[in-house]
């Protein structure tokens, strides 16, 4: 990956601070973001002492926050000439309702919305750099919930009045990881030929992450307590770097794996018509000129 440009979102921690140690250790250059200051730094010192490699960069960058992402685009595209690889990983689980500046609930903000933003940011340079690989970071929990709810992008019927809900934060991520795998169909299809594919993910359930770690009362207590019966997060992170890194896979697009085999999306993730939908309500919500959609 010597000469290579790889972006992982959500890099501070968990999976996507292996991804990044892993591709730092092949000899890419890495980019990491998220919103967790501290702990961001910290990863990109540690992966630089763990590898040896150092063209490693932190930048500070809440995905939830639409005009944190904008700027981090412009950094990047300020220090970088190519881009060959972003993995859109940065993710949560949180019970609190909580809602951005333009009233999206936090999940599908950040998952979803900030992801494509990105994307859209991104795009020329990727296609300039091609071949280039996006990765989506989604999760077999797209296939467990009743689908998107376009009245209720502020989660307030989910949340029922509550400030904090388990259940409507597991319906939250289930909305937010179908919404990835929509727009990595949707743009898997816009992107043929352009030498820029996506493909997405499913890190396997449960794994043994921090991504818990905003749970309260007696679901944290349990999760605390099993965290280390889950899947290990090293194992489920190669999957990351499998689709980032291997050759045979540089024209595959529109695909789903988990633990390095491909795998079925659910039905729901193939209608075209709520995709069609999502994309509008998307460019809609972010501002953004029919480029973003290929």
């Amino acid at each position: 990956m010597a000469g290579r440009v790889c972006i992982v979102t959500g890099g501070a921690s968990g999976m996507g601070r292996i991804a990044a140690r892993e591709l730092a250790a092949m000899g890419a250059t890495v980019i990491i973001n998220d919103r967790e200051i501290e702990e961001g730094r910290e990863a990109r010192d540690d992966i630089v002492r763990r590898t040896g490699n150092t063209q490693v960069d932190f930048i500070p960058c809440d995905m939830g926050n639409f005009a944190e992402v904008r700027s981090f685009a412009d950094r990047v595209l300020r220090d970088h000439a190519e881009i060959h690889v972003l993995i859109n990983n940065a993710g949560l689980t949180d019970p609190k309702h909580i809602t951005n500046a333009e009233g999206i609930e936090q999940h599908m903000a950040i998952m979803h919305l900030g992801h494509y933003l990105l994307i859209h940011l991104l795009l020329d340079l990727l296609t300039q750099s091609a071949p280039a690989r996006i990765i989506q970071i989604s999760s077999e929990a797209h296939k467990t919930g009743s689908g998107l709810d376009f009245d209720d992008m502020s989660g307030e019927k989910i949340w029922k009045g509550n400030t904090y809900s388990h259940g409507a934060a597991f319906k939250a991520y289930h909305r937010a990881k179908l919404a990835m795998i929509y727009a990595m169909h949707d743009l898997a299809e816009k992107l043929d030929g352009t030498g820029v594919t996506i493909n997405a993910v499913s890190p396997g359930y449960f794994v043994g992450t921090n991504i818990y770690r905003h749970m309260r009362g007696v679901m944290k207590w349990g999760m605390t307590i099993f965290r280390p019966l889950f899947p290990d997060p090293e194992r489920s992170a190669q999957t990351y770097v499998y689709l980032a890194t291997t050759p045979e896979l540089e024209s595959v697009s529109g695909t789903y794996w988990e633990y390095c085999k491909q795998i079925k999306t659910s039905s729901r993730s193939q209608d075209r018509v709520a995709r069609e939908v999502l994309i509008r309500f998307t460019d809609h919500t972010l501002g953004l000129s029919g480029k973003a959609r290929g």
